[in-house]
């Protein structure tokens, strides 16, 4: 098999791969310009979410809406109904709301929010250090409001990198999916594959073809493996 029929196979099999990931993990919308993570990716990021959070013990989506977290606080398992409901990008941090579908039936300290904070963090890509739960979180009634670094969470990197100072994105997560629905117009270009994979826990196979052409020589990373290291 010369190198170009080897490129052309390879090439169509890395083409599989992507679909199937796509269709597995992920669907896009360019007329409304809404990215969906769909329950597998979901499932994917409660377990990482999980793995991370010192006072997680469990984080799954809700049958109907939001996500359910039970929480190891003051001794007790506590669980908290919450669902995502907006992010403002800008150019160094990124300020959220979530909303509590069940607030906790106790008078509930900063602590308790900076693990449910936390919980999020982790949830969007980020990494929460020992002992160092966010600070920068607000509570009126049954929303909390946060303030996070933008470069911190690699998720929202990898789908908006390239959305502009003061972009909003509108959030819903029902029936175990994640809607993501950009105020300003975003593509398939637009999401960086690599980091997306990165933060879904992904591992990635990727294989480099040099091909010449007119005397220039071009190289080309093949996706031929994704497979889940969790």
């Amino acid at each position: 098999m010369n190198v170009i029929n080897q490129f052309k196979k390879t090439f169509e099999a890395s083409s599989n791969f992507l679909q199937d990931f796509l269709n597995e993990y992920l669907s896009f919308n360019s007329e409304s310009n809404q990215l969906v993570l769909k329950q597998k990716t979901v499932l994917l990021l409660c377990q990482q979410a999980v793995s991370k959070v010192e006072n997680l013990k469990s984080l799954e989506p809700d049958s109907e809406e939001g996500l359910i977290a039970t929480l190891d606080y003051k001794g007790f398992d506590i669980k908290v109904h919450f669902t995502p409901e907006k992010l403002t990008l800008y150019e160094d941090s990124i300020e959220g709301q979530l909303r509590l579908l069940d607030p906790p039936e106790f008078q509930a300290d900063s602590f308790f929010y900076r693990i449910l904070l936390g919980i999020w963090k982790t949830f969007l890509g980020g990494q929460i250090p020992r002992g160092s739960l966010p600070e920068e979180v607000r509570i009126e009634k049954e929303q909390v409001y946060y303030t996070i670094a933008r470069n911190q969470l690699k998720l929202l990197n990898a789908l908006f990198f390239s959305l502009k100072n003061g972009s909003t994105v509108l959030m819903s997560l029902k029936q175990g999916e994640l809607s993501l629905e950009s105020s300003a117009q975003i593509s398939w270009k637009d999401i960086n594959f690599e980091q997306l994979l990165e933060a879904l826990g992904l591992k990635v196979k990727l294989n480099l073809f040099k091909l010449v052409v007119n005397n220039k020589t071009e190289e080309y990373l093949i996706l031929s493996r994704i497979s889940n290291y969790i």
